[in-house]
């Protein structure tokens, strides 16, 4: 077999080069870029005539009678500056609404209360019988002693109450002759303060305490507190130091009336008493109970992990405990239910705990269930060594 040889093309003279052929295209027609700036260059840039009858707004020139204005000058001829309009300043932000009154009391009546139908005055009644063609004017003529006794018949005072209040105001003159007079008088105040203290005694101390959620106690009346400034300091003393107050979990639902799942009260109104009373009344206080529960599911049904229902986890208990911490208690008393034992492992809560002092540290037992409290006795017996004080501050009775 004859191997195949390759055949040598003919030599082919040089062809010259062409700078457009109908199947390469012409180098014309390719994009050109800028060097400097590697955009591409529009072949129509500068090339683009204007329409016929176009007029460019930029060489416009100012009519004659449109006044131009210039830079002022000052005296030396120096161009003044003006002063760059600052930005107005942002308004301030209205203030807070006022705090939520659930069972907020009704509006005072506008209108004297007295306007009213009186029963025991017998109304006057009118009957006029016109006959038929009568035409005439109609006189009707009363007698005035008839209108005395009726509602109708008396003046009444027109003026809004707080002029009247300003007009019921002892003048100048009369302050000081009730001054005089009050001088020579004997009130409460100048009683010896053994006797005041037995009718503050009588009057805040209660056998039972004051007991949350069922306070129904609170709901007397402060009045003898308002009357004056040593009045309130002594009173206080005795309301708050001298009766015991025990602090439960609130399982109650409630909330505004926008929400459509009210939620569990809890601790919220113990925090809310205990902010309300100020640190000075909470100085005051010496005997205090506090039951440690968690939340009950039929009444937090928004929380979905038994975890978080832990009383551990409640934001409003800790706060409790930390305004807790600046009162000078003598006797503090715990009791811990829940599901699960308090332990070490909790170290936030028991954190609170131990910053809470008082003379006297006990554990409540059997306080709504037939068992002990749910706490490792190592814990109880550190956590009653870091409470109890060590430099007792009342004396023993």
């Amino acid at each position: 077999m004859v191997p195949k040889t390759h055949q040598a093309w003919p030599d082919t003279p040089d062809t010259p080069r062409r700078s457009s052929s109908p199947e390469l295209g012409s180098p014309s027609l390719k994009q050109q870029y800028n060097k400097k700036t590697g955009r591409p260059i529009r072949r129509s840039a500068g090339q683009v005539k204007s329409l016929a009858g176009y007029v460019d707004s930029a060489v416009l020139e100012l009519e004659d009678d449109e006044p131009i204005e210039l830079p002022s000058e000052d005296e030396n001829g120096e161009i003044i500056k003006h002063k760059r309009v600052q930005k107005r300043k942002r308004s301030p932000s209205p203030p807070p609404l006022d705090a939520i009154i659930y069972d907020e009391s009704v509006d005072e009546p506008s209108e004297d209360e007295s306007a009213g139908h009186n029963s025991a005055v017998a109304p006057i009644t009118l009957q006029f019988n016109v006959p038929l063609g009568f035409h005439g004017p109609l006189v009707v003529k009363l007698d005035r002693s008839l209108l005395a006794n009726t509602y109708e018949g008396v003046a009444h005072n027109m003026q809004s109450r707080k002029v009247r209040r300003k007009l019921r105001a002892p003048t100048v003159e009369s302050g000081i002759q009730d001054t005089a007079v009050a001088i020579h008088t004997t009130g409460f105040c100048d009683l010896p303060p053994e006797l005041r203290n037995k009718v503050y005694r009588h009057v805040f101390v209660v056998d039972q305490g004051f007991g949350f959620p069922s306070a129904s106690i609170l709901c007397r009346s402060a009045q003898l507190l308002r009357t004056c400034r040593l009045v309130h300091s002594e009173g206080c003393s005795i309301l708050y130091g001298e009766n015991n107050f025990s602090f439960d979990r609130n399982r109650t639902t409630r909330g505004p009336l926008w929400e459509p799942v009210p939620k569990e009260i809890g601790y919220k109104d113990i925090r809310q008493f205990l902010k309300m009373i100020g640190p000075e009344n909470l100085a005051y206080l010496r005997d205090v109970k506090l039951v440690l529960e968690d939340a009950n599911p039929a009444s937090t049904p928004y929380i979905h992990s038994h975890e978080d229902r832990r009383y551990i986890n409640d934001e409003h208990l800790i706060d409790c405990l930390r305004i807790l911490c600046c009162a000078k208690l003598r006797k503090f008393t715990l009791s811990f239910l829940g599901r699960r034992a308090l332990s070490r492992a909790d170290v936030k809560f028991v954190d609170y705990l131990e910053r809470i002092k008082a003379d006297e540290i006990e554990a409540s037992t059997f306080v709504r269930y037939l068992y002990a409290n749910k706490i490792h006795d190592n814990l109880w017996r550190h956590l009653k060594e870091q409470m109890t004080r060590k430099k007792k501050l009342y004396a023993q009775e």
